[in-house]
Parts: structure tokens; sequence; C-alpha cells
């Protein structure tokens, strides 16, 4: 908590002060006329370039199909989801602050998502145990949300068989984000810098489940772009604090008030208490590279790690059901971690390659092979490979995702 209230506020100083080294604002837009010019030919220059106002009042809308089929080479555990998308968005920096060079760059936006089972046996689409939707995404943040539900041992012993082929449609929490794109840009290296600060609201059936309140997201971006062959190479390194908020230290997961739908029929969901303790922060490295291979197609990949730190115990002895006394911060396979003491360790990584193709202002069509595996093999001080897995841990997936913009279509098209 303490590094969160430090962080923030520097955040903020960042998304409004001037850098020192930028040109002042009336240096800027002073317009410069050759030697006897008049003052009315001066008026005439400012006025030509006052900011053009908006299209909606500056917000946007953006409409996303994803098709994900995991990579298995067990039949019995295909899988293949579908998940539908929409994000919405408002230039308020354009609209509040026009003539701020510093503010026009911000941005707010929400985004919400619906999955839905095809192929497969993933509890989540029909059980009373519960995953979420934005695992299959480049929020690595999200993965300690997932991890913190139930210690690895406590998962393997729980029955999750289910019967029936009636699924339900899960969905995902809401997540708000305020964004700058330009805080300034690092001189003699041409480094440009954005920031994003964000939360969540609590909607997904995983979240109310488990007692998460809100997550807190804090990001840097720096990028840099190049001409290779005539065409942009961009390359990026994003680093994000994340901060869970969660209702108990432990990963107890309480019976919500409302029955979910098992195979159509209204079921109570499970309560468990768990030994595993949740997270309280984070820290995401993510990598990336892009290169335009020709006007309108693009080729990219990335990398990113993820290091989760969980809260810690004032008394570290448990008492299971059974009666055995348990010290969780010692045992390693109850806290799920690499490192002795208080508060245990996790990490995660995350490798994606893909390819994307603008056939339209208002289109965007994108096929990726994206993979989020542990750092380490279970039980193990030995690190996994990133890249790919056909094994049942269904860590692999091959994408496939369709993006609509509805104002840029009313742009082009409409008006």
């Amino acid at each position: 908590m303490k590094n969160l209230k430090a962080f923030i506020p520097f955040f903020l100083m960042l998304l409004v002060a001037r850098p020192g080294w930028s040109n002042s604002e009336s240096e800027e837009n002073i317009s410069t006329t050759e030697e006897g010019g008049t003052q009315v030919e001066v008026k005439k220059e400012v006025d030509k370039s006052k900011p053009e106002k908006p299209l909606w009042n500056g917000f946007t809308l953006n409409l996303g199909m994803t098709s994900n089929h995991v990579l298995n080479a067990e039949p019995e555990n295909v899988n293949w989801v579908t998940s539908y998308s929409i994000r919405a968005g408002w230039k308020m920096g354009r609209v509040l602050f026009p003539e701020n060079k510093h503010l026009k760059p911000l941005s707010l936006s929400a985004s919400f998502s619906l999955s839905n089972e095809i192929m497969g046996n993933d509890p989540r689409y029909r059980s009373q145990y519960f995953n979420d939707t934005d695992l299959y995404s480049h929020n690595l943040s999200y993965l300690g949300v997932s991890d913190s539900i139930l210690s690895r041992s406590e998962a393997e012993s729980l029955d999750r068989r289910v019967s029936g082929a009636q699924r339900r449609v899960d969905y995902s929490d809401i997540n708000l984000r305020l964004s700058h794109g330009s805080l300034f840009t690092i001189p003699g290296a041409d480094i440009k810098v954005s920031g994003t600060m964000g939360f969540l609201i609590p909607t997904s059936l995983t979240s109310r489940n488990v007692g998460l309140n809100t997550k807190w997201d804090t990001s840097l971006n720096f990028a840099r772009s190049f001409k290779v062959g005539g065409q942009d190479l961009s390359l990026s390194y994003g680093l994000t604090f994340t901060y869970y908020f969660y209702k108990y230290k432990t990963a107890y997961i309480e019976s919500m008030s409302d029955p979910v739908l098992v195979n159509g029929i209204p079921s109570e969901t499970i309560p468990n208490e768990s030994v595993s303790r949740t997270n309280e922060f984070g820290f995401t490295n993510m990598f990336g590279v892009e290169y335009e291979v020709m006007k309108n197609v693009s080729v990219s990949m990335s990398y990113g790690l993820l290091t989760l730190r969980t809260h810690q115990f004032d008394n570290c002895d448990y008492t299971t059901p059974t009666g055995e006394v348990i010290d969780v911060c010692q045992t390693t396979n109850d806290v799920r971690g690499y490192d002795p003491g208080s508060r245990g360790r996790r990490d995660f990584q995350m490798f994606s390659a893909g390819i994307s193709y603008n056939p339209l202002d208002y289109l965007t069509l994108e096929l990726s092979l994206s993979s989020f595996t542990p750092q380490r093999k279970p039980n193990s001080e030995d690190y996994q490979q990133p890249f790919l897995s056909f094994d049942r841990n269904n860590y692999s997936s091959l994408m496939f995702n369709i993006n609509y913009s509805v104002d840029a279509f009313y742009k082009k098209v409409v008006k």
C-alpha cells in the first residue's frame, strides 16, 4: 500500500507537468512571418491553426470478436472459446483542453467482454467454479486474480467433473482507464513516453466469488520507431505496477448469495477456505516489437514477465480441518512461491506473435499465437520455455480477432 501511495502522486505529476526540455506554449504557437508582414496576416495564421472539433464530442466505440483455440494434443482437453468485447472511449483532452498540448492527449475508456465455450469442458461455463475471461488478453495482471483462488494441491483435489452439455455465458469485470498518449519525449533518444492508470469494477463471477474489491494498474510505456527497408519498425517497453484489493489475505471463496446455472439448473456456489495467500501487488515488464511489412499489414511479437508478491501473515500457523498445523510461511507447496519467509512469490510469463491487417479504416483483422505460463515448472526450480505448449495445461492458444470501430465507420462512410 505504501508503494501505491507513493507511485500515484508521481504519475499524476507526470500527467500535467511540462518537461523542462520542451518549448514553452507561447514559443510554439507564435507564427513566423516575413519582415514587413502585417498584424492582420498573423491573426489569420493563428485562426488557421485552431484545432478541429472531434467527432461525436470525442466519444469512440469499438466492438471486438475473438475466437480462441487451445493448442492441445489430447482430444479430451480440446477447448474452443469465443468472446465478444465492447470498448467505449472519450478523448477528454481534445474536448476539455483543446489548446493545451500537455493535457490534449488525455483519454478515458471502459471495456467489458462476454465469452462462450463452443467445445471443451472448462468448469467456468457450467459448474460452480470460475475463472476469468481476461486471462486471454495481454493484461498479465489478471493472472494474479486467477492464481489467488486455490493452491495447486487444493485445486487438484476438487471434483471438477460436470455432466451434460448446457453451458452459460461468462462475463468479465468492467475495466476503466485514464491514458495519456504523449507524456514527453526523451531528448536525444527520440523515445516517446506514454502512461496509463486504471482500475476495475468487480462484476465477474471470479472477482465476486474470491472477494476481489478492485485492482489498480499504473503503467509507463516507452516506444521508439525506426525506418527499415522503407517501412516502420517500432520497439516498445512497458512497466506496470498492480495492486490488488482483496477482502481477505487468504483465498477464502465465499458462497455467493445468488445461485448460478449448472446445466440449466440453479445451483449454490461452493465455499472453500484456502491456505493459499492472495496476491498483494505485482510488477509487469512487457517487451514488444512491431514491423509494418507493407501498407496496412504488420507483424508483431511481445514477451512479458509478471512477478507477484503475496500478503504477509502475522501468524503463519494454519490449522487444517483435520487438525494438522501447517507453517504456511515456510511450506513452498502451500504458498506456491520460491522465496522463504512470510511473503510468497509467483512468477508468470507471456509470449505472443501475430499478424495484423487493416482492409478498411474501421476494420482490423488479427491472427496470433499466445502462451501464458508459469515461469518455472510445477514443484521445480527449472525454468519453463514460454513459446509453445501442446500438453494438457492448455498454456498456448491460437486466436483470431476482428475489431470494428463504429466511430471510424461513421467518419468514413456515413458522414
